[in-house]
């Protein structure tokens, strides 16, 4: 199907919208920071209008950089069992009862009396509580979830839930009704939503809410579901027995079932997703452990100290502080994290293998309480920058760990809205193999790679020269994109012993040329406003930075560092992060302007100055990139050959991560090229390393 959808996730600190296309690709986002909460006692509260002014800023961002005339629909997420009471027209009385808001008095006690045991409706933060509280205030007719009432402002005719949303109200999700005690509670089931199942179709987006957004009146409103259940939804996992695992403040687990499990006893409670259940409990062991007794750049720090196969043997169970929720309750249960280790990085270790055990232990529950066996784990949350709790996962984890398509709940709502549609998105991508150049007939221009797509840093590729120079013959423009920190007019030097000249190419852009532009006018902020920097790269080279009016110094005494280029395979990139550490230790920025982590090199493929940032980043330090993925180059080639972005252009790389994912953030066509970087890998490995969306692949580029 054509089209985009737009998902957007409305949480408690902020507000994020994605468009995404029917191939599952990320086309363009946006977000903003929602003021913060009141806090009165135990009574938390929000302002519904914040929230509209924040969607609105939202979407208007996200029009700006993305072409959102062609959205066919639109779901929300929000935080579960967040409630707000409403007038005979709909309007908010009041402010919202946020999903911690304990200020329920006696009313727990109630529920626990009334309702099932099975029901999520139990604890001091019941929402049906908070629902019953604003259902008695003056004035109110219908009490509503988040998420139901942005759908409201966009011109839904009634009042209108998803099966997620509304659990922790009450709701009966295997009867899917609400059900009769809540009655005898007190709250008529005429001031509750109507609920519907999560990707249903509600309706049409009104005139004005269109006209105030930029979106076509043709859009359709689909019901979304809590930010929970959208992170799950975006991790990709869709299979019975697929589970995706978030190591964030707490640790927090959910499976794909066919039935539903509910063991309060064991925190174990299930959302539906259409005809399957999602099943999840989350202790309370997760990062609060960790920043309890480390700071993150202490974290990064030690990260690179611990070694995964060789255990501690230490048998802690890192609770931030007493009690315990999955995979058992038991509320005098006292954190165990001792002996204390000597050293840091053994200390940190023990904890997080603490923390594997406790994931193993839940997911082993989980399977006990009726739940399928596990079939593959995704990671999200913070936790995912730790390789060694990683590496500890994939021994204790009888099944894959997989690294999630996306991490973002408004990803998951917008797989949703494609659900509305009667769209499946895919959770792989989609190759399509072509024979040459040639055989393409939908594109007028080109941007293409160097190294890797044209040459091999020595000589050319067999076909590459022909084929751009016919492409130019039938009128197309051809532009160079690459990651070199080196001008372009250096690049195109270097093309032109090779066979590429002015009949094969128009024009050549660099990261280099971006990063000295962006140095020159200022465009990069106050992290990159000084004039000291250190220059990391090859000896002798300057970049054609010497232009920018920049001084070079040392690591020790630097404003920020550019780092330009890996001197592998001369010397160690290893070395090279060695000396870069004083700085990071000083705290000042790091600016990669060749992004690429691998490169082609004599000697094979060595890394390259973007696995330096990478390395840098795990160790807390502030590290920006220009340059393929991001969305700066392809801008700047784009207008410098006077041409929109379209359907038309087409990017030909040798990098997944790169070439492929930089057309994917544009909103561009792509083809991979099986030369470069990509030479001799198999077809499993290049679809698990492309992003999501259909792509072309070709052996090499050729007429």
């Amino acid at each position: 199907m054509q089209g985009v959808v737009i998902g957007v996730d409305v949480g408690t600190s902020g507000v994020r919208a994605l468009a995404m296309d029917a191939h599952g690709r990320v086309l363009g986002s946006a977000s903003r920071r929602l003021p913060e909460t009141s806090v009165d006692g135990h009574r938390r509260t929000q302002s519904p209008q914040d929230w509209w002014n924040g969607f609105t800023a939202c979407l208007l961002e996200l029009g700006r950089s993305t072409d959102l005339s062609r959205t066919v629909a639109i779901a929300v997420d929000g935080t579960s069992g967040t409630l707000l009471g409403l007038d005979d027209r709909l309007n908010p009385i009041g402010p919202a009862r946020m999903y911690d808001d304990s200020d329920t008095g006696d009313l727990p006690e109630l529920i626990s009396r009334l309702a099932p045991p099975e029901s999520a409706a139990h604890g001091p933060t019941s929402a049906a509580a908070r629902a019953l509280q604003l259902s008695t205030a003056p004035g109110v007719s219908k009490v509503v979830h988040q998420a139901d009432w942005i759908l409201l402002k966009l011109g839904a005719q009634e009042a209108v839930s998803d099966e997620n949303n509304a659990l922790k109200t009450g709701y009966d999700p295997v009867a899917r009704r609400w059900p009769e005690w809540l009655g005898r509670l007190g709250l008529r089931a005429d001031t509750l939503p109507k609920v519907l199942p999560a990707g249903t179709p509600v309706g049409r987006i009104c005139k004005a809410a269109a006209d105030s957004l930029g979106l076509p009146h043709e859009v359709t409103l689909v019901t979304g579901t809590t930010d929970g259940c959208a992170g799950f939804l975006a991790s990709g996992a869709r299979e019975v027995g697929d589970a995706a695992t978030s190591l964030g403040s707490t640790l927090v687990l959910k499976i794909l079932g066919e039935s539903p499990v509910f063991s309060p006893v064991h925190g174990v409670y299930s959302h539906r997703i259409g005809d399957r259940w999602l099943i999840g409990g989350a202790s309370n062991c997760g990062g609060r452990t960790l920043l309890a007794h480390f700071t993150p750049e202490r974290l990064s720090e030690l990260e690179g100290s611990m070694d995964a196969s060789r255990p501690t043997g230490l048998d802690y169970y890192p609770l931030p502080s007493p009690g315990e929720r999955f995979p058992f309750a038991d509320a005098r249960m006292q954190p165990r994290l001792s002996p204390r280790r000597a050293k840091d990085s053994e200390f940190l270790q023990g904890i997080l293998e603490g923390l594997t055990k406790v994931e193993a232990d839940g997911y082993d529950k989980l399977q006990e309480l009726g739940g399928p066996r596990l079939r593959s784990v995704r990671h999200l949350g913070g936790g995912t920058r730790s390789r060694t709790w990683m590496a500890l996962r994939s021994r204790a984890l009888n099944a894959p760990c997989l690294a999630a398509l996306d991490e973002e709940a408004a990803a998951g709502t917008a797989r949703l809205a494609w659900t509305g549609m009667g769209v499946e998105v895919a959770t792989e991508a989609v190759l399509k193999p072509i024979g040459g150049l040639s055989s393409l007939r939908d594109y007028d221009t080109l941007l293409v790679d160097q190294f890797g797509t044209l040459h091999d840093g020595t000589h050319p590729y067999p076909g590459a020269a022909e084929a751009l120079r016919k492409f130019k013959a039938d009128g197309g423009k051809v532009v160079v994109v690459s990651n070199s920190a080196k001008p372009g007019a250096d690049n195109v030097a270097r093309m032109l012993k090779m066979g590429f000249g002015p009949n094969e190419i128009d024009l050549v852009i660099s990261s280099g040329d971006v990063a000295a532009r962006s140095l020159a006018d200022g465009s990069l902020g106050a992290a990159f406003s000084g004039r000291k920097a250190h220059l990391s790269g090859r000896p002798g080279e300057t970049y054609g930075l010497e232009k920018t009016g920049l001084t070079w110094t040392a690591p020790e005494d630097c404003d920020f560092v550019i780092i330009a280029a890996s001197r592998e395979p001369a010397s160690s990139w290893k070395s090279q992060l060695e000396e870069l550490l004083p700085a990071l230790r000083r705290g000042v920025s790091f600016l990669v302007i060749n992004p690429d982590v691998e490169m082609l090199t004599p000697e094979g493929v060595r890394p390259s100055a973007g696995a330096i940032g990478r390395a840098l980043a795990e160790r807390g330090g502030k590290v920006r990139y220009l340059g393929k993925p991001g969305p700066e180059i392809n801008r700047a080639a784009l207008a410098a050959a006077d041409v929109r972005p379209s359907r038309r252009v087409l990017v030909i790389g040798d990098s997944p991560e790169h070439d492929v994912a930089g057309a994917a953030k544009a909103g561009l066509s792509a083809m991979l090229v099986r030369t470069g970087i990509m030479s001799g890998v198999g077809e499993q490995e290049i679809r698990a390393r492309m992003p999501l969306g259909e792509w072309l692949v070709s052996e090499s580029l050729r007429p």
